[in-house]
Order: C-alpha cells, then sequence, then structure tokens
C-alpha cells in the first residue's frame, strides 16, 4: 500500500470540506477481531464529520475479495462499534459494483469514495454528494417516533439505540446522519458521540411530521394471521376511535415476516387484510395495536371523511 494515513485524511478532507482529526486506536479492541484479520490490516482512528471512524489499510492484501471485505468490515464493527472505512490502493472496475452492492465502505484516494454508512458518495474527483432524500427514510422515521412514543433516545449513543432495537449499528449510524444533516437531531460529545434533541416532543412531532410517509410498502392477504403481527389500519382505529372497525381485519407485519409467511399470503384474496411494513410496527408498540403516530401516517391521506376526522382525534388525545 502507497498510501499513508496523511494522503488519507487529506483525500477525505479535500473532497468533503470536512476537516479530520486522528484519535488514539484502542488496540484492546483488535483482541476481539480473529488473528488473521487483526494482523493483515494497519489501523487508524479518527473523527470525521462529528464521527468516530477507523480506517483500515490492508497490508498488502488490494486482491481481497468484495465479499470478503464485506466480512471482515461487520467482524471490525462489532469489535470497535463505529463505521470502519478500508483504504484500498485499487479497485478494478468489475469490483466496484460488487463492493457498492455489499454497502462496503471504502476510498481509493484520488478517485473514488464510497461510504454509504455515512451518506457519502463521491468518484472520480467529482465532488459531487449524493444527495439527501426530500423524506424520511423509514429507519430515520422509525427513530424519530421510538423517541415519541416508546423511550426517549436523546442522551444516548447509535451503539446504544442499535442494541434497544435490535437493528444493525451501520443501520442506526445513517439515520442517525440523515437527522443530523436534516437538522432535527445532533450528535454531540467526544469519541461516543450522544445524540441531542432539545425539543418537545410535540414540537419534535409538528417539524417532522411533513418529512414523513407512510409506512406501508405493500398490502397483502391472508386467512391466517402471522405470529408477531399488530392490528392496524381501520380495525386498528376503531380500536382508538369511534370509527367502526371494518368487516375484514386489518394487520400489520415488518418485511422479514412477510417473507417468512410468503407462501400463505397473496394480492388478493384472504380473510385478513395484511399491511406490510417499512420498519417492525412492533418496536413502536407494547400491546397488540399499532402505534397512535404510524396509524396516523397511514390514514390521514385517505379519502373518507370519517377517518380524517378520527385522524385529528388520534393527534389531538396523544399523550406528549
Amino acid at each position: 500500500m502507497k498510501y499513508n494515513i496523511a494522503t488519507i485524511t487529506d483525500y477525505l478532507e479535500e473532497l468533503t470540506g470536512n476537516k479530520t482529526r486522528r484519535l488514539a486506536h484502542a488496540k484492546g479492541k483488535d483482541k476481539k477481531l480473529p488473528l488473521a484479520i487483526a494482523t493483515s490490516y494497519s489501523f487508524y482512528d479518527l473523527e470525521f464529520m462529528e464521527t468516530q471512524v477507523t480506517i483500515a489499510i490492508p497490508s498488502g492484501l488490494d486482491s481481497i475479495t468484495p465479499m470478503q471485505l464485506s466480512k471482515h468490515q461487520a467482524k471490525m464493527i462489532e469489535a470497535f462499534n463505529h463505521p470502519v472505512i478500508f483504504a484500498l490502493e485499487s479497485v478494478a472496475s468489475y469490483q466496484v459494483a460488487r463492493l457498492t452492492q455489499a454497502k462496503v465502505d471504502f476510498i481509493v484516494p484520488g478517485k473514488m469514495v464510497f461510504i454509504p454508512s455515512m451518506l457519502i458518495v463521491l468518484r472520480e474527483l467529482k465532488n459531487t454528494v449524493k444527495e439527501m432524500p426530500e423524506k424520511m427514510p423509514p429507519v430515520a422515521q422509525l427513530l424519530v417516533l421510538y423517541h415519541l412514543e416508546t423511550r426517549i433516545i436523546d442522551g444516548l449513543t447509535a451503539s446504544e439505540i442499535a442494541e434497544l432495537t435490535g437493528l444493525a449499528y451501520p443501520t442506526i449510524n445513517v439515520a442517525l446522519r440523515w437527522l443530523v444533516t436534516n437538522n432535527i437531531t445532533a450528535l454531540v460529545g467526544g469519541k461516543q458521540k450522544h445524540v441531542q434533541i432539545t425539543t418537545s416532543k410535540e414540537e419534535l412531532w409538528k417539524k417532522t411530521l411533513p418529512l414523513m410517509t407512510s409506512p406501508i410498502e405493500r398490502t397483502l392477504f391472508t386467512d391466517t394471521k402471522p405470529e408477531g403481527s399488530l392490528v392496524a389500519g381501520e380495525t386498528a382505529m376503531g380500536h382508538y376511535t369511534m370509527l367502526a372497525e371494518p368487516a375484514t381485519p386489518v394487520i400489520a407485519i415488518d418485511k422479514a415476516t412477510a417473507k417468512k409467511n410468503a407462501a400463505m399470503m397473496n394480492k388478493e384474496y384472504g380473510d385478513i387484510k395484511v399491511e406490510v411494513w417499512k420498519y417492525s410496527p412492533a418496536l413502536l408498540s407494547e400491546d397488540e395495536w399499532a402505534d397512535r403516530l404510524s396509524l396516523y401516517l397511514c390514514m390521514k391521506d385517505s379519502e373518507d371523511e370519517r377517518i380524517q376526522m378520527e385522524c385529528d382525534t388520534l393527534i389531538e388525545e396523544m399523550e406528549w
């Protein structure tokens, strides 16, 4: 590897406009890695874009496959509890797609940067940053609703939130980065940055509502209620409000449950209507009913005036 850490930090600063700061690498955490991985890289810790990251420079292993890099990255993130970025001397053009599909964070100084865990995609010296979506991504929306309805995340680190929700650390990190970039939350502190939310719950809801979307990804039907499903849709509206429950009960499940039970579902026929959500409805509820705010997001655009009126009731009776 002809690059050193100074070359790498200079390149990151030039392309992103964000300063880096060298941090001491906790070598004790290297012991959590398999020996074959720990001895195959040089590790350097940085503070970059208000986040601690580890730069992993292969020791003459630029021929390592994308699949191996993906597996190594997962082990490193588990050991270090923060993003890991590989610094590679070169990447064959046919390997780029495989690395990006595997969501491996990597840089090739002077040529390419791909760091999806921090929402950075810069290529071929073009200072083009991947645009943030206008609407809130599903996991970012989940975190806001989790804070509003389940447990306050103010003061928690990304690792702590990942442990609470059962979601992967990189997934949480990307969601928090989106929230910070859009001035919804902040990340403060030293090496282990924690979430800072200064607005009240009701103010946060009003601020983020225009950015939120319905969690429903698609609708299916079944005759058998999948394990772990929650009551949703107009059926849940009938529980929370005066709206009459529909003849066909409605439930909500996440995508993993839908995949697991795919054999007993179809797009047209069944005694139960199934909403497949973009995030797990169970993370926002402590009982059998879908949470109020997600339910509001599902129903607020209904053309039925009765439903629109009861949507207002959902929010009016919300205990902030």
